[in-house]
């Protein structure tokens, strides 16, 4: 007997499917259909087999049109209301708090979308948090942060005219763009950029050629908007940041002036990690880090070797940058550009290493010793140090040994604390978060020597009086100060419970971080490096740990004076956030 293969759903013809009449499928008329003289209504309906591949990619197309409709209507809300709506309102100063005490995070359920430019910085933070984990006094019980049209908050008076399109004008330097990079060049620290202050001011009147990329000034431009908190400045930030991109595609193509084409991309990051926009600010910082080895600025030689090979006694065919680079940079003409150089690099490499740590993303500058990535460039120092004074350039030495003490001449600088500072808070970082195993016990140790040698030798924090301005030496040593405290965070934060010397080595860091904390004023924080909110979240989750653990009441410590500390923490992290919003990420 023959057995009728049973029809596959959705393959009756549509007279069939109609009737509700049994289908054996037969093309171009089935067999009911012949049966009944229905053969010019016997239709199939063709039916195209979509992949899920493609059912994804119409999904997306579909999302992504809609992505484009909603910011198309918020970009046509935002343009009508802009001179009819006020100013958004500042955010609650009560909505940070723990969460999670064994995780640390840290939750802000504020809007930190909106343009924080336009906020009204007036706002006084309360005496005491109505919403904390652990309510308690507040270190700035009456103050406030006032923000007007004179840039007072950046530590100098100075105006900005609002006449004619100045900025769109890049043939003229005109005195809006000098009071921007006046701006620039007092916050630059909190981007770890450097350069020769005297040789940058003349070179802007020179020829084109010889100015410094546009995509570099345009970046600068969006950095000092950023900083100065004056809304007519703010709503210029969009038009650089978009100019400076097509600037930085532009010149990578043509590989022009390519070391402040990177320098451009590195202050590019930081404007999205200040922002809370860590997946952009990771892109750029990596994609800078990637380039600057593959144009050599992470082996490039001490200005000792340098002169030697300039005036002839390094031997035919040395040069003082790597040769085997994929695109060689052209030779330097001086030492002071050879200074330059070598601070390019350590910014990138500052960005790069410390907003790893606080993305928790892999670091894209390599830490090996393979001879094409080593980074062997010297450490940076001021540039008039690296430039007048040879003897101070030594090679990148190896983390433990003396050259970490910052003793020696011209290593005690800030830069060079910091570039030190970052590689240390990164190290141990990434140790504390690999899997490990008893052997590991040596490279712990090693670690723990080198912090210790490292902070026996750093110089104190003195508070200079000054009516215009909070020191930026000072506060530039908070930085260095904290990311060590919090390397040591990492290296003891998992044992606190099952070992009390790790306990008790944490509760000291952080007890450090906290009196670091306790000695800011107000106009510091506008001044603060945005990677100590990182260290400040590290440190709460530590006491929060302690709290919720046996070991506070096994070793008798006074609960109420962690709370305390906490709460200090917690309030400095939500003033931060009023001038970098990635502080109250979580």
């Amino acid at each position: 007997m023959k057995t009728v293969t049973p029809l596959q759903r959705g393959m009756a013809c549509l007279c069939c499917r109609k009737r509700k009449m049994k289908c054996d499928g037969l093309r171009p008329v089935c067999t009911q259909c012949l049966k009944t003289n229905r053969g010019a209504e016997c239709q199939y309906h063709e039916k195209k087999h979509v992949s899920r591949t493609q059912l994804l990619q119409q999904k997306v197309a579909k999302l992504e049109a809609r992505l484009r409709e909603l910011e198309s209507e918020q970009a046509e809300s935002s343009a009508s209301g802009s001179s009819l709506s006020p100013s958004p309102s500042p955010p609650s100063n009560d909505t940070l708090e723990l969460t999670d005490p064994l995780s640390g995070a840290v939750d802000a359920s504020l809007d930190w979308d909106q343009d924080f430019s336009n906020i009204n910085l007036t706002q006084t933070i309360p005496t005491s948090p109505t919403n904390t984990l652990f309510p308690g006094e507040l270190p700035w019980p009456t103050n406030a942060i006032k923000v007007t049209d004179e840039l007072t908050i950046a530590g100098w008076s100075a105006t900005i005219s609002s006449g004619s399109k100045w900025w769109e004008d890049r043939s003229t330097f005109c005195k809006n763009k000098q009071q921007l990079l006046e701006i620039f060049f007092s916050h630059r620290h909190q981007c770890a950029f450097d350069c020769h202050l005297a040789r940058f001011r003349a070179s802007l009147h020179f020829a084109p050629p010889h100015q410094p990329h546009p995509a570099l000034m345009d970046a600068i431009y969006l950095m000092a908007c950023y900083f100065s908190r004056l809304p007519h400045l703010s709503e210029l930030e969009a038009y650089f940041l978009k100019r400076a991109l097509a600037g930085i595609s532009e010149a990578l193509h043509q590989q022009d002036r390519m070391v402040q084409v990177l320098q451009a991309s590195s202050l590019i990051a930081v404007y999205f990690f200040c922002q809370g926009r860590v997946l952009e600010g990771y892109y750029h910082s990596s994609t800078s880090a990637r380039l600057a080895i593959d144009v050599g600025l992470h082996q490039i030689r001490p200005t000792t070797e340098w002169s030697d090979i300039q005036s002839g006694l390094g031997g035919a065919g040395m040069s003082a940058f790597p040769t085997d680079a994929t695109f060689p940079l052209p030779p330097v003409k001086d030492p002071v550009e050879h200074a330059e150089r070598v601070a390019a690099f350590w910014q990138i490499f500052i960005v790069d290493r410390a907003w790893s740590v606080a993305t928790g993303l892999p670091s894209a500058l390599p830490d090996d010793d393979h001879p094409r990535t080593q980074i062997a460039t010297s450490w940076p120092m001021g540039i008039l140090d690296m430039s007048m004074s040879p003897e101070a350039n030594i090679n990148l030495p190896a983390l433990v040994g003396s050259s970490m003490s910052g003793g020696s001449s011209g290593a005690s600088s800030n830069v060079t604390l910091r570039a030190k500072a970052v590689m240390l808070f990164e190290r141990t970082a990434r140790f504390a978060s690999s899997s490990r195993s008893e052997s590991d016990w040596a490279g712990q140790r090693s670690l723990e020597m080198s912090l210790a040698q490292f902070s026996a030798n750093l110089p104190g924090i003195s508070r200079h009086t000054n009516q215009f301005a909070p020191t930026r030496a000072d506060v530039d040593l908070v930085t260095i100060h904290t990311l060590i405290y919090t390397a040591t965070i990492h290296l003891h934060r998992d044992h606190i419970e099952a070992q009390t010397q790790s306990f008790e080595k944490c509760l000291y860091a952080a007890s450090s971080v906290a009196a670091l904390v306790r000695e800011l004023n107000e106009d510091d924080y506008a001044f603060l490096d945005p990677i100590n909110s990182t260290c400040w979240r590290s440190v709460a989750d530590v006491y929060a740990r302690m709290l919720n653990g046996t070991q506070i009441e096994l070793l008798q410590y006074d609960s109420m004076a962690i709370t305390n500390e906490l709460d200090v923490l917690l309030a400095a992290m939500r003033r931060l956030a009023l001038f970098f919003p990635v502080a109250a990420l979580p």
